[in-house]
């Protein structure tokens, strides 16, 4: 990671967390990782899951998997994708939720329309060590071109190419894709299944 990489990702640090404020009157403080610790964190790539991963995942039914939508509850009530569970970006460090997302049991994928909020809600969520947090690359924008609305590859396009477009049209048809955005998904009640995790220790400063 070059120099310059380093220096965007700590405006991002200092930018995403500026704008949160922990209620310090709770009984039991959120446990935070050191600062170097999270800039080693957010310069991994395997916190992202494509849309391709994620259309997988859902029409396979799988069960360990959890979608947390960011935006505003106006957005979520307009048009979510199944199963999704509401919680604005700035109500994600609430202790109401902290049952929610502090938890070993499935695999948080957080989503907005683009990949910003999401990357600050998994920064956010990373402070608090809370773990399994994944973001949605592209967001509902990657989402809307890429499965609901596949574009078929050129005639000079690679094989792969045209595999992956043949996926896509199937996804498209099954999340209803040919329809409006705002009538594509049918909202599914969502339990959660909370299995509380041991907590360790707080470990130390930085190396």
């Amino acid at each position: 990671m070059n120099k310059i990489s380093i220096l965007f990702v700590v405006l991002l640090v200092i930018g995403a967390f500026g704008v949160f404020i922990i209620d310090s009157t709770q009984k039991e403080p959120f446990e935070k990782v050191q600062p170097c610790d999270l800039i080693d964190i957010i310069s991994q790539t395997n916190k992202y899951v494509t849309t391709d991963e994620l259309a997988r995942k859902m029409m396979s039914d799988d069960p360990t998997i959890m979608l947390i939508d960011l935006r505003t509850k106006t957005e979520f009530e307009k048009y979510s994708l199944s199963g999704a569970i509401n919680i604005p970006l700035e109500n994600l460090a609430d202790k109401q939720y902290k049952e929610v997302l502090d938890q070993d049991v499935r695999t948080i994928i957080l989503y907005s329309n683009s990949s910003d909020l999401a990357v600050k809600a998994w920064m956010l969520t990373s402070r608090l060590t809370y773990k399994n947090i994944y973001i949605l690359k592209g967001g509902l924008n990657r989402w809307v071109e890429t499965i609901l609305k596949p574009k078929e590859p050129k005639e000079t396009a690679l094989r792969t190419e045209f595999e992956m477009y043949s996926f896509r049209k199937a996804a498209s048809y099954y999340f209803g894709g040919g329809s409006t955005v705002g009538e594509t998904v049918i909202k599914k009640k969502t339990s959660l299944p909370i299995k509380r995790k041991k907590k360790s220790a707080a470990g130390g400063g930085c190396d």
